[in-house]
């Protein structure tokens, strides 16, 4: 159990900012700890040292720029998508560092998959949340109404508030980030094809 264990954590900080899971797995095994708990906590301790370094990087760069699916800041997959405003301009965010950037409504951030025909979205009537989903990868993204794009703490919050939608994604067959091929992963068809991506706004 982690509360009963004095740890380093300093030297396993790399490998989970990496996303390196072998080694983590390695160390937990070694100290026989549970490997997700032991992730988790290196995530925790990592999570303001990123906001930090999303938000100067905020003032450095126009992130709705970032033409991937994965964040631009840490390279983590969006947690949720904020649809802002009366126009619901999609936003993906990502919950480890609270990274925002703006993301074509009909367009998987996975697999790059732009074909409306197999993407959809799962809603309960007249409910204000959706899951956004992929029929090509089976992956989703989590898309919650905002009146504006919310801070890095209000996102993981979100995050943790809606844990009842990837109940219900994972229960209908999805996942995230889906079945991705490292070589495609988070690009979209119009960026590999050399052309450039425009979300709107």
């Amino acid at each position: 159990m982690l509360a009963n264990v004095t740890l380093d954590i300093a030297p396993l900080l790399g490998p989970a900012l990496g996303g390196d899971a072998a080694t983590i797995e390695r160390e937990a095994s070694r100290r026989e700890l549970d490997a997700t708990a032991l992730t988790q906590l290196l995530d925790l301790a990592l999570q303001p040292f990123l906001w930090e370094a999303a938000a100067q990087l905020g003032t450095l760069t126009d992130m709705d720029r970032w033409d991937r699916g994965y964040c631009p800041v840490c390279a983590a997959w969006p947690a949720l998508a904020e649809l802002v405003g009366p126009e619901k301009k999609r936003v993906l965010r990502c919950v480890r560092c609270g990274t925002a950037w703006s993301w074509l409504i009909l367009l998987c951030p996975y697999c790059g998959n732009d074909d409306h025909r197999s993407l959809r979205s799962l809603q309960e009537e007249g409910g204000a949340q959706r899951i956004d989903v992929c029929e090509r990868c089976h992956g989703y993204v989590k898309a919650v109404q905002s009146y504006a794009a919310t801070s890095a703490v209000r996102v993981v919050a979100e995050d943790v508030a809606t844990l009842d939608l990837d109940v219900a994604a994972a229960g209908a067959g999805y996942k995230r980030p889906g079945d991705v091929s490292v070589e495609g992963a988070g690009i979209p068809r119009l960026v590999r094809e050399g052309r450039a991506l425009r979300p709107p706004g």
